[in-house]
């Protein structure tokens, strides 16, 4: 893509058009030949080369893209999120097109720069349904995507020609948003993680059918510990069905029967057959579902 001073998009982004240029913004997040421009109503979209996402577009329906999945070298969203019902449910699905390696870029208005109040509803955007600050974003994108899926590129708080002597009573002049940059990694992590992360992960996460595969003595650990925490998992995985370490009342079946039964969450609860154990569930899979997970612990 190429791109000089005589394009200019529309809305927020025009405000930080020249500094993005300037400092290779473009070049390195946003120079793939499929990128989405979510919310970038009337236009120019973000680069020329952007399709403009919007309420009409056709399929589009105010969350689900009509894209395959891993489909986009960037999704970008300028002061969109802030409007959304459900922001965790639109970062899920805004990272589900992104390719791996491509990259995820929001920004948002600033809670104390633009707002400057502590609650809702907004001064100046009556269809503004949050406040954020930067920890408010990045908790959003913590409760959306499973960890090492991605890595946060840069975050910035611009507030480039902000005027800070006016009033509180007085619309914002200047830049006031918080700008964030998500690096996908992967679709299907292997998570490597102990029983608190492992808890808190499928206590923030929308979880399907759960399997923990490993009837022995760790599975036996990561069994109770879900029972503490009141976390439901769908079954017991083992090649040795009759296993004697689990509960009697707890039916242990073969990975077959997880998968055949829609499972699509598996804790690998076995130190000695962990690969072992990861190499068969990805062979059920061939690779084509997008939300297989996969832990280990």
């Amino acid at each position: 893509m190429n791109m000089d001073n005589t394009f200019l998009p529309g809305g927020e982004p025009s405000k930080t058009h020249a500094e993005r240029l300037k400092m290779g913004f473009y070049k390195k997040y946003l120079s793939g030949r499929h990128i989405l421009d979510i919310g970038g109503g009337r236009g120019p979209a973000v680069v020329p080369n952007a399709t403009i996402i919007d309420i009409g577009f056709p399929g589009y329906d105010g969350l689900t893209l009509p894209f395959p999945t891993s489909s986009q070298d960037a999704v970008h969203s300028s002061h969109c999120l802030e409007h959304v019902d459900d922001p965790v449910l639109a970062l899920k699905e805004w990272f589900r097109v992104v390719k791996i390696g491509g990259y995820l870029i929001i920004t948002v208005p600033h809670q104390f720069l633009y707002e400057r109040k502590m609650t809702l509803p907004s001064r100046w955007n009556r269809e503004h349904l949050r406040f954020y600050t930067s920890a408010k974003l990045i908790a959003d994108i913590e409760s959306a995507l499973d960890i090492n899926t991605y890595r946060i590129r840069s975050l910035q708080e611009n507030d480039t020609g902000f005027d800070y002597s006016i009033s509180n009573a007085e619309h914002a002049k200047g830049c006031y948003e918080i700008e964030i940059v998500i690096e996908k990694l992967a679709n299907e992590p292997l998570l490597s993680i102990g029983f608190p992360d492992l808890i808190a992960q499928l206590r923030h996460s929308d979880n399907g059918s759960v399997a923990i595969c490993g009837a022995g003595e760790v599975g036996v650990e990561v069994i109770n510990s879900l029972k503490s925490a009141d976390i439901k998992f769908d079954y017991v995985t083992d090649k040795n069905i009759t296993s004697i370490y689990v509960d009697k009342y707890i039916d242990v079946v073969s990975i077959d029967v997880a998968v055949d039964n829609g499972c699509n969450v598996f804790i690998i609860a076995s130190y000695v057959y962990k690969d072992e154990i990861e190499s068969e569930i990805r062979s059920k899979f061939n690779n084509e579902v997008s939300d297989l997970r996969i832990y280990t612990v």
